[in-house]
């Protein structure tokens, strides 16, 4: 039997609610060479029995199952240890696909063998519209640096490869002996993989919508547990600050916290809000972007209630 040209792998908790429209997705790409490994990560919900569903549209699928839960980094291992394809291509169970996504990361991979991952961009979806797209350094049209700059860009500023929609080349992934860390629980799992690998080989990020992520208010996601992603986050920015002295300065470690602050700050609402950025402002006065992200919350305050009595 012919190896797959890609292995799409899909890690999966408590995913019976979206899992069938990822699947829709995945089954209506234009590019068709591709494999679906789906590990379930320890729960007894009815993903098995829609994933078996799909037995007839899939036709090279392979289920696995972690008896326990042992999160999102030892599962995605696993699924690379499973993948047959030439290139590894990650897929959440709560997002959609756009149908050319395969073909575009595929085109990339094919005729640049610098590159290492390609990824894209993605559309926010609250369930009626897109509200926003990610990451503006590729819908303005730029690239991503290479190297170090890009290893400092994702540090300093926090993750800006979309990591839903990654399509990795597996034989970089195994020469340089990657793998996915257990150590931070939630989201902190992609940032610190392509921290390293941004050391090791170019990433591309395809200037085009690839993956539309479901950020409705009632979903129930690792990316809404904020406390737990925040101190995650909070530890990967010192721990790495000890791995890499070589590439991490004082201030670059300093700036990534100053970032931390600020998303800590946008997340919570009112007085709460007003509360954290005084505290940061008395810390670190000098930092503009508290003030821009003050400003900006005041306008869309004002802006709320002019429209309303309007």
């Amino acid at each position: 039997m012919i190896s797959p040209k890609v292995s799409v792998i899909l890690p999966i908790y408590n995913g019976e609610k979206t899992l069938a429209s990822t699947l829709d997705s995945i089954v209506n790409q234009t590019f068709q060479n591709f494999e679906v490994i789906a590990c379930i990560d320890g729960t007894n919900d009815n993903s098995e029995k829609i994933l078996e569903s799909y037995r007839a549209k899939i036709n090279n699928l392979l289920i696995i199952k972690n008896n326990v839960n042992l999160g999102l980094g030892p599962t995605m291992n696993r699924l690379f240890a499973h993948a047959k394809g030439e290139y590894v291509a990650v897929a959440e169970q709560d997002d959609y696909y756009y149908k050319d996504r395969l073909y575009l990361q595929v085109e990339i991979l094919d005729a640049k063998s610098n590159v290492g991952i390609v990824s894209g961009i993605s559309d926010f979806w609250d369930g009626n519209k897109i509200t926003m797209k990610f990451p503006g350094l590729l819908v303005s049209g730029g690239q991503y640096p290479e190297g170090k700059e890009l290893f400092l860009l994702n540090y300093r500023n926090q993750i800006k490869v979309v990591n839903s929609c990654m399509m990795i080349r597996k034989a970089t992934h195994l020469s340089n002996g990657l793998y996915f860390s257990k150590h931070y629980p939630s989201i902190s799992v992609d940032w610190s993989y392509v921290l390293r690998f941004s050391l090791i080989a170019d990433i591309h990020g395809i200037h085009q919508s690839l993956v539309r992520l479901d950020r409705r208010t009632d979903r129930e996601s690792v990316t809404t547990h904020k406390t737990k992603q925040f101190l995650a986050a909070r530890e990967l920015i010192r721990s790495f600050k000890y791995e890499y002295p070589t590439v991490i300065s004082n201030e670059d470690y300093k700036y990534a916290m100053r970032t931390q602050n600020l998303m800590e700050m946008n997340a919570k609402s009112r007085i709460s809000y007003i509360i954290a950025f005084l505290k940061y402002v008395i810390v670190f006065p000098a930092e503009k972007r508290y003030y821009t992200s003050f400003n900006s919350r005041i306008f869309k305050k004002v802006k709320k209630k002019l429209f309303k009595k309007s």
